[in-house]
């Protein structure tokens, strides 16, 4: 059992120098992205998942049964498929990485213990929404740049985060590719229908959003931002963060077609 927050990193990464083959997660999005950094760190290592969590996003995206027999039975008999990472200041993540409103719903989303699943995320969102300043950002990408201010990044390798927030819903995790989604500041009364387009799929597509392909983003800002990767609390010290897709860096047990 970790112990605390990093513990599962060290643990696979010492499970891949000791020869196992394959480390089982057990846990939610957040110990899947622990574990996939120590597998990452090691160089090798194979993942499987029983979801165990509060969004199971990645599970979802991947086609892993949220049931544990189901998901044990995936770990005995499934096969091996290689999906990217995202690549950041020298650790990775799985799934999806949110900064800004996100972030602080994470944050409050953490503390509740018994609410499960998106009715976590909705529960806390609704403090968030009114709460929440957005920052001033400068973004680049290989094809442009955005500057003004921020209430969303969704930075993603797969479609939903938050148990099934569709913030990059194109998104997909063997692609080569980064999908991410900003959205500038546009007053607390219109972040209901924003958090409201995310459940829909249809973010992207609203005023003041900005849907983005590309193999690199670079994040520029002057104060401290909350974030979360893949649920768990991270916070974003200035002046800035670059994010980069690492092509089939990871192999995930899924079941067989």
């Amino acid at each position: 059992f970790t112990e605390a927050p990093g513990h599962a990193t060290e643990l696979a990464e010492r499970a891949v120098a000791e020869g196992v083959r394959t480390v089982v997660a057990a846990g939610g999005d957040g110990t899947i992205c622990e574990i996939a950094d120590g597998l990452h760190r090691a160089g090798g290592g194979r993942l499987g998942i029983l979801p165990r969590g509060t969004g199971n996003d990645t599970a979802r995206t991947l086609g892993i049964p949220l049931q544990w027999e189901a998901a044990a039975r995936t770990i005995l008999q499934g096969v091996p498929r290689s999906i990217d990472l995202i690549g950041m200041d020298g650790r990775v993540v799985v799934n999806a990485i949110g900064i800004g409103l996100t972030g602080d719903i994470n944050r409050r989303a953490a503390r509740i213990k018994f609410i499960r699943g998106i009715a976590a995320y909705l529960v806390t969102a609704i403090v968030s929404l009114f709460r929440y300043h957005a920052p001033k950002v400068v973004m680049k990408t290989p094809d442009g740049h955005y500057t003004g201010s921020m209430i969303i990044l969704a930075v993603h390798n797969g479609p939903t985060t938050g148990g099934g927030f569709r913030l990059t819903p194109a998104a997909k995790p063997a692609d080569g590719r980064l999908d991410a989604c900003l959205v500038e500041e546009i007053g607390v009364l219109k972040r209901i229908g924003r958090l409201a387009a995310g459940l829909r799929g249809t973010l992207g597509t609203m005023a003041g959003s900005h849907e983005l392909q590309a193999p690199w983003l670079e994040l520029a800002f002057e104060e401290p931002i909350p974030g979360h990767l893949d649920g768990n609390q991270w916070l974003f010290e200035p002046p800035s963060v670059r994010f980069e897709t690492l092509p089939h860096a990871l192999e995930v047990i899924v079941p067989a077609e």
